[in-house]
């Protein structure tokens, strides 16, 4: 198993996780349930799931990093655009640690919660989001001679549908976040999914 394949494989499986996760056990402490004393309640009784669940997305974006530089390693694309996710780490793992670690202990204190939880969702839906969804356009585009054409729509698709999410999380849409993501998600597993199989030994991405 080469390189790539290795790293498309380790992202698509800790996505996997992550989404499910996400319909699965975080849904209940996010704006998807509309009732905010639910929210709070989740959170205090579930609060190692809800701590799981966000660890999930951690290994997503460190095994994102992961397959963008290798993609980038195989490819010869640009550094800069594997940069950006080096960039969006920092927002992205400060707005999980707020998720985890301050959010439940704000329960009894629902504006300051809803008043963290908005810089969470600014920090990583927005700012660490957008620099991800900037570098799967790029690296998409770069490499869009080394696929069949539908692969690096795929990849197209991801960074579309994650500036879509960011643009959702800047206006505080709940609604647009959901249906984002609905696209989003499963979109960014088809593309993990087609790399990883293209990255085959022996096989050629340049045909099919």
């Amino acid at each position: 198993m080469n390189r790539l394949r290795r790293a498309a494989l380790l992202a698509f499986c800790t996505h996997l996780i992550a989404g499910l996760g996400m319909a699965f056990v975080l849904r209940f402490g996010l704006e998807t349930n509309p009732v905010l004393q639910d929210r709070l309640a989740f959170l205090v009784n579930h609060r190692a799931l809800w701590t799981l669940g966000w660890l999930t997305w951690t290994a997503a974006a460190i095994a994102i990093l992961y397959f963008y530089w290798t993609f980038a390693d195989n490819h010869a694309v640009s550094r800069f655009a594997v940069l950006l996710t080096v960039a969006a780490l920092g927002p992205d793992l400060a707005a999980q640690s707020i998720e985890i670690g301050v959010l439940a202990g704000l329960a009894a204190a629902p504006e300051q919660f809803l008043i963290m939880h908005r810089v969470a969702v600014m920090l990583s839906g927005y700012l660490a989001n957008g620099l991800y969804s900037a570098t799967a356009i790029m690296v998409a585009w770069a490499a869009r001679h080394k696929y069949p054409v539908w692969v690096s729509i795929l990849g197209l698709a991801v960074g579309l549908f994650g500036v879509a999410l960011s643009i959702a999380a800047l206006l505080d849409s709940a609604a647009s976040m959901f249906w984002a993501n609905v696209f989003l998600v499963p979109t960014i597993l088809l593309w993990l999914a087609a790399v990883a199989y293209f990255a085959a030994p022996g096989r050629d991405s340049r045909v099919a």
